[in-house]
């Protein structure tokens, strides 16, 4: 007659991953690699989107956060100098917060109700915070010039968009694959 020992036998050296292992360990590892690029390019990023307005069809993006601040330039149509409006991202809102004028004349403006001061021919609006629901620029075809500066880099209207197209900007948060694809790793 056989002891209840002698069944153990088979068990003896194999460990306790041997009585509870039935996934391979590449697989918890692939499995595992799987759900963090999956978590990873899902993860909503907060972009300054451009799109035409007309359509709403996106045109580009540059990654922002809370906090950053970006300029407009552009020239003038009428005076033919130079125009400024900065704004700064306060969560997903656009505000503006100055404009610089350097020049005064036609089309341009002689008072506000926001503080302000007059330079040398020059005319600087400050303390705005005005909320910008809707902030379209059209792209000059010819003397705009307008630009976009984002950190330390300058961005020209002309090279993201056609000439006379309405540019849309705003806010918007994206997931981190869907920026890379249309940005890349800049």
């Amino acid at each position: 007659m056989m002891s209840k020992g002698s069944n153990r036998i088979g068990v003896i050296g194999k460990g306790i991953e041997g009585n509870f292992s039935t996934f391979p360990n590449y697989l918890i590892l692939l499995i595992l690699g799987v759900s963090i690029i999956l978590m990873t390019a899902l993860y909503p990023i907060k972009v300054l989107k451009a799109s035409d307005y007309k359509t709403g069809e996106y045109i580009k993006s540059w990654r922002v956060r809370s906090g950053d601040s970006f300029t407009v330039e552009y020239t003038h149509s009428v005076q033919l100098t130079t125009v400024t409006e900065t704004y700064i991202i306060d969560d997903m809102d656009i505000i503006l917060v100055e404009s610089f004028f350097h020049s005064l004349g036609a089309g341009l403006p002689a008072t506000t109700p926001y503080k302000f001061e007059i330079g040398d021919g020059t005319f600087r609006i400050y303390d705005i915070n005005e909320n910008m629901d809707y902030l379209v620029y059209r792209t000059g075809a010819e003397r705009a010039n307008h630009k976009l500066k984002l950190g330390n880099k300058v961005y020209k209207f002309l090279d993201f968009s056609n000439p006379r197209t309405g540019v849309r900007l705003r806010v918007e948060k994206v997931p981190l694959s869907s920026y890379l694809t249309k940005e890349g790793f800049k």
